[in-house]
């Protein structure tokens, strides 16, 4: 049990720890295939230690969510994060590991970054809002339709099942 919970959170704290990284590699990788040379990798992680040191900016009229809202959206991220089987598969939280349950923790957290944006009460929030809410109704469809494409092959919503299943497919077949 304890060797699992520190698996678990081992893995936890990786992803937390890499992101940030894969935000970088992400950018390079577009920057190159623009032919751009493009930011450093390790940008991000620049960036948010510049970002913790800046004081906080509050509106007059923003209330107690619009405080919350970003720890709000990290935990809710980060435990839709933690449900994903990334380097290992069997985990402690594996049974709830399930893609509707992260579909739903990502459209959670969508929908408090819209609620806190319009919290504020000023137009751009509004405008930031339209914006945000007008990509998510074209980007997450087409990410519904994948992950349930994905789990009609696997037979299973259950990612670790998923995970198997897809392992299990990719094995090389002897005839």
């Amino acid at each position: 049990m304890i060797s699992a919970l520190a698996a678990q959170f081992a893995q936890m704290l990786l992803v937390l720890a890499l992101a940030p990284g894969l935000t970088g590699l992400t950018r390079k990788v577009k920057a190159r295939l623009q032919r751009r040379i493009g930011p450093p990798i390790v940008q991000p992680y620049r960036d948010l230690r510049r970002l913790f040191g800046k004081d906080v900016v509050l509106a007059d009229t923003s209330s107690w969510l619009f405080r919350m809202a970003p720890y709000l959206i990290f935990a809710v991220t980060w435990v839709a994060a933690a449900l994903v089987p990334t380097f290992q598969t069997g985990l402690l939280f594996s049974w709830a590991g399930d893609l509707i349950a992260i579909v739903a923790l990502l459209g959670a957290a969508r929908f408090l970054q819209a609620v806190a944006a319009l919290d504020t009460g000023t137009s751009f929030g509004g405008i930031g809002v339209s914006r945000e809410m007008m990509i998510a109704s074209l980007a997450e469809p087409a990410m519904i339709m994948v992950v349930f494409t994905v789990a009609l092959v696997a037979s299973s919503t259950q990612l670790s099942t998923i995970a198997a299943v897809l392992r299990w497919l990719a094995q090389p077949k002897f005839q």
